[in-house]
């Protein structure tokens, strides 16, 4: 049997055009966003942790209690000083998260990061046990020479991690050409969400009768889905609206629960098995 707890490791304000975008032009965009004096509410920065029969398979690490710390962000880097807001105490980090629910962090088999941005990949030293699994494409990304330009804070990952980069080459999976089973039943599947980043990929949990689809930054929340907004930073627009309408497509399929980091309705969906209804 198959379970999925959504965690919240903290919270983060962003600037109101960066939650959904004024301009598609990504220049426009970004200056926009560091122009806007507005600030979104509080929202959460959401993980979730995956019960299955071949072990615990957690997506994402959430943010760091030392985000704010003076010299954790880049002193040079505009968005990351005057952008972003961040609140998350020591017991809000990932693996205290999952110990005040009864998990060890040190007993998580997979870690599969939908992408590597700091809100996401803040908790990766909480897991030295993990198999990391993200996309090929993502881990290219982190690798590169821009890659802390492009919000990767390369300078925080943990000396022995190691991500296993994966090529969707599972076959088309409902409304997406390509797949990953990243469970021998295949009912746990990776797919690729491009456009918040390049490499960035969603999970589709099959319980049975519905799916969970936990969309990390693939759009910011679920209304922003169901729309087809794109946020003030996306490296790409077109295949932003590309991977929300698939999304969307696959909530036709099926009856799903949709699933965002920065959804401050996600969990109440999860526990109340709130599916989404896609507009005609």
């Amino acid at each position: 049997m198959i379970k999925v707890h959504c965690l919240a490791t903290g919270w983060v304000q962003i600037k109101i055009h960066h939650q959904v975008a004024r301009f598609f032009a990504r220049p426009a965009r970004v200056l926009d966003v560091l122009t806007d004096k507005k600030w979104s509410p509080k929202l959460p920065i959401g993980c979730w942790l995956i019960e299955h029969d071949e072990g615990l398979i957690l997506v994402d690490t959430g943010e760091s209690s030392r985000a704010n710390d003076k010299g954790y962000q880049p002193w040079w880097h505009p968005f990351m000083q005057f952008c972003e807001r961040r609140g998350v105490k020591k017991h809000e980090e990932v693996g205290e998260v999952l110990k005040a629910n009864g998990f060890d962090p040190l007993h998580i088999d997979t870690v599969v990061m939908t992408h590597m941005h700091g809100d996401h990949a803040g908790g990766i030293a909480h897991f030295p046990n993990s198999r990391f699994v993200m996309s090929q494409t993502e881990k290219q990304a982190i690798n590169a020479p821009n890659a802390v330009m492009n919000g990767y804070l390369t300078m925080h990952y943990p000396d022995w991690f190691k991500p296993d980069g994966i090529a969707f080459n599972d076959g088309a999976f409902e409304s997406f050409e390509q797949s990953h089973k990243l469970t021998k039943d295949g009912k746990i599947r990776l797919v690729p969400t491009a456009g918040h980043t390049l490499g960035h990929l969603a999970v589709v949990v099959d319980m049975g009768e519905y799916d969970i689809l936990i969309g990390g930054d693939a759009s910011y929340s679920e209304q922003d889905m169901l729309a087809g907004n794109i946020d003030g930073v996306c490296i790409d627009g077109h295949l932003h609206q590309q991977s929300t309408a698939k999304m969307r497509q696959l909530c036709q399929r099926k009856p799903t629960i949709t699933q965002f980091a920065y959804d401050e309705k996600s969990e109440y969906r999860l526990k109340n098995k709130v599916f989404t209804v896609v507009g005609d």
